[in-house]
């Protein structure tokens, strides 16, 4: 093989693990988190409504940091963290799930299971509940005089 031959393949193969990994560094950083789906999860940590929905200095504050840590391929849970570790925990708009925080999911939970249960039980009483008795069979005597009450208003 010559000398000139051996250069353009080492060539073309060092350009093509430089585009390799180019593309790999470029594909690594693309943010997969964005500002709208962070906002949805996170509070104004000043008039205690969702990101979404707040207009004040502080919300914009805090949009303007999310922006930044999505510039820097932060993950989702890497902003919550970052966003908790700045503002306190009350910047989550879901509660912890622990201490008196966990209630926040167990008592709507029960709340449902009891209804489900309460609906269950009195399904099952009406299906078991007795049927209307069939009434007694009439007297002869009654039926020949609805009988002859019949053909008197027949004419």
């Amino acid at each position: 093989m010559s000398d000139r031959l051996r250069n353009a393949l080492l060539a073309g193969l060092a350009a093509l693990l430089v585009t390799g990994v180019l593309a790999n560094s470029a594909a690594a950083c693309t943010p997969q988190t964005n500002l709208p789906d962070v906002e949805d999860e996170v509070m104004c940590t000043i008039c205690g409504t969702l990101l979404a929905e707040s207009d004040s200095p502080q919300a914009d504050g805090e949009r303007a940091l999310i922006r930044n840590l999505i510039a820097q391929c932060r993950t989702k849970d890497q902003i919550k963290d970052t966003l908790v570790a700045q503002y306190g925990p009350n910047v989550l708009a879901t509660p912890s799930g622990h201490g008196f925080d966990l209630t926040a999911w167990i008592v709507p939970g029960l709340v449902i299971g009891l209804v489900l249960a309460g609906l269950g039980v009195g399904a099952y009483r009406l299906s078991r509940r007795p049927r209307a008795a069939a009434s007694p069979p009439l007297d002869p005597t009654d039926v020949a005089r609805l009988d002859a009450d019949m053909n008197r208003h027949d004419r």
